[in-house]
């Protein structure tokens, strides 16, 4: 049986992101399944235009601070954050899910959220999906 990994994102830094990603591809890649549950602002990261910002900074520097964060990462191999998770999803080892009662308390409708996402699903489903789960991780 596969080992499966499942995390909760509420926030929608670019840290919160970040974590998602370096987490995601590198289970992925270790043939762990990942399921992520979006819900509150980390339901922002699933939409198409959304750029997150880095947490803690003086707003005028938050969107600098994410630029300075893509370039360092790129030194680590991390190009386009996004296609090494769409990689993963391919690969049967990353999945995302859109938390449907936020979507609906934050009026985001489905055409907004990107298209490699699984189909929205409720608190009650995610917890009967990890209801034998070794580890739920909150970011």
């Amino acid at each position: 049986m596969p080992k499966v990994m499942n995390f909760i994102v509420s926030e929608q830094s670019f840290e919160k992101f970040g974590m998602m990603v370096i987490l995601g591809t590198t289970g992925a890649a270790m043939e762990t399944k990942m399921n992520f549950f979006f819900t509150f602002w980390g339901i922002n990261l699933l939409k198409k235009n959304f750029k997150p910002k880095v947490a803690g900074m003086p707003f005028p520097m938050k969107g600098m601070a994410a630029m300075m964060f893509k370039k360092k990462l790129k030194s680590f191999g991390y190009e386009d954050m996004w296609e090494m998770v769409k990689d993963g999803i391919e690969e049967g080892n990353i999945k995302l899910y859109p938390c449907s009662m936020t979507m609906d308390l934050m009026g985001v409708k489905k055409e907004q959220i990107h298209d490699f996402c699984e189909e929205p699903i409720g608190a009650a489903k995610f917890i009967e999906m990890v209801d034998d789960a070794d580890q739920v991780i909150s970011l």
